[in-house]
């Protein structure tokens, strides 16, 4: 059994028994791994009541290789975002930015995929959740990282250069498509496209309310989850 001392993030947490509890992590040196941490429900633990979604500290592991469960030793907070609850929206885009790096994350150490969970964590704190539709930006910057950035430039279909006179969203084809072709996909009017664009990119929006929390949620259960049903997913649809 070897100790590894690693940054790490809380993506979810799980009661093991009357005083332990089960971590699900993020790690900089082991990329995604699950932990017991020993004793963490007890009143006088050590851990002082650290141990919650979105809080990201310097975790040190026992760990064995071909072992599915590491057991925590010790956990010092680095960045605590567990205040992402006090606002609603906040709370729901960082579940989403959680439970997609929780459930799609490649089972080794990726570096780029852990700063963007991280400039997501720290965005949506600052932010403060003045505006839902601009903190967008995090959740499509993690699709990004993991590989499915959305073709917003030309037609999917045809291949023409789509400008700012209307499209259609196609999410099953993973991009925008001119109106000329199949109407497959919501249609998108010039602020939308221009606003969806801002957002993919990494960029600030003006719009408030409207479609593109639904969008995004609708291209994330085409594209990034297999079939398999994200919890947070009806939250992030409901925003806007």
């Amino acid at each position: 059994m070897g100790l590894t001392t690693t940054r790490a993030v809380i993506l979810h947490t799980y009661r093991y028994s009357e005083t332990s509890k089960i971590l699900r992590l993020m790690t900089y040196e082991l990329g995604p791994c699950s932990a017991l941490a020993r004793g963490a429900l007890r009143p006088k633990s050590r851990f002082g009541g650290l141990l919650e979604p979105f809080v990201e500290g310097q975790a040190t592991l026992y760990t064995k290789r071909g072992r599915g469960l590491h057991t925590l030793s010790s956990f010092e907070p680095i960045g605590e975002y567990r205040q992402l609850g006090v606002s609603l929206d906040s709370f729901t885009i960082a579940s989403v930015l959680c439970e997609m790096v929780m459930r799609l994350a490649p089972e080794h150490r990726d570096d780029d995929l852990y700063a963007t969970l991280i400039d997501g964590l720290e965005g949506l704190h600052n932010s403060e959740g003045s505006d839902s539709n601009a903190d967008l930006k995090y959740v499509w910057a993690l699709v990004d990282t993991l590989g499915f950035r959305p073709e917003l430039d030309e037609c999917v279909v045809c291949g023409r250069s789509i400008g700012f006179e209307g499209a259609r969203f196609d999410f099953s084809a993973g991009g925008l498509q001119c109106m000329d072709c199949a109407p497959h996909g919501p249609g998108m009017n010039s602020a939308e496209i221009r606003d969806l664009r801002a957002l993919v990119g990494g960029g600030s929006v003006e719009t408030h309310g409207g479609q593109q929390a639904r969008w995004l949620a609708d291209f994330i259960r085409y594209h990034l989850t297999e079939g398999a049903n994200l919890k947070s997913l009806p939250f992030l649809r409901a925003l806007g």
